[in-house]
Parts: structure tokens; sequence; C-alpha cells
């Protein structure tokens, strides 16, 4: 991709973005740091809180066997223990 298209797209996508900026050798913001809203960042702050919280939960969730496989898989491994035992 070159400079030109990729100067393109971000046009493209400039109303779409919250803060927009000019492709030039050194971005100068347009408006100062201490000025800047603290919005957007909640929102990214609050958005990977409610992510963690999903992941983790589903984590936990996936981990809970009925006792149905909790048979199954410990039938398997006495049987799996009993196997190496007969070859060694």
């Amino acid at each position: 991709m070159t400079f030109l298209s990729a100067k393109r797209i971000a046009e493209n996508l400039r109303p779409f973005s919250y803060y927009s900026c000019s492709f030039r050798a050194r971005w100068q913001p347009k408006i100062s740091l201490s000025k800047r809203p603290h919005f957007p960042v909640a929102l990214w702050l609050i958005g990977a809180g409610v992510l963690g919280l999903v992941l983790a939960y589903g984590i936990m969730r996936s981990q809970r066997r009925t006792p149905a496989e909790r048979r199954i898989t410990g039938d398997a491994t006495k049987d799996l223990y009993k196997r190496e035992n007969r070859n060694s």
C-alpha cells in the first residue's frame, strides 16, 4: 500500500474518527491535551473491563463439568494408567 492510498483511506474514514489529524511529518494535536474530553478514554477503559469480565465468566463456565463427564474422564484416566503399567 502506498502512502497516497493510505492517505485516501484515512480521508474517507475521517468523518468516523473522533479526532481528525493531517498527515504531516509531525502530527500536532488540533486542541491541547489538557482540553480534550476524557469520555473516549473512559469508554475504552469500560469496554476493556467488560471484555475482561466476559472472558473470565466464559473461562469459569467452560471449566465446569457434569458428574457424568467427570466419571468418563476418570474411567479413561484409570484405563490409560492400566495400559501403561501393562506395557512397562
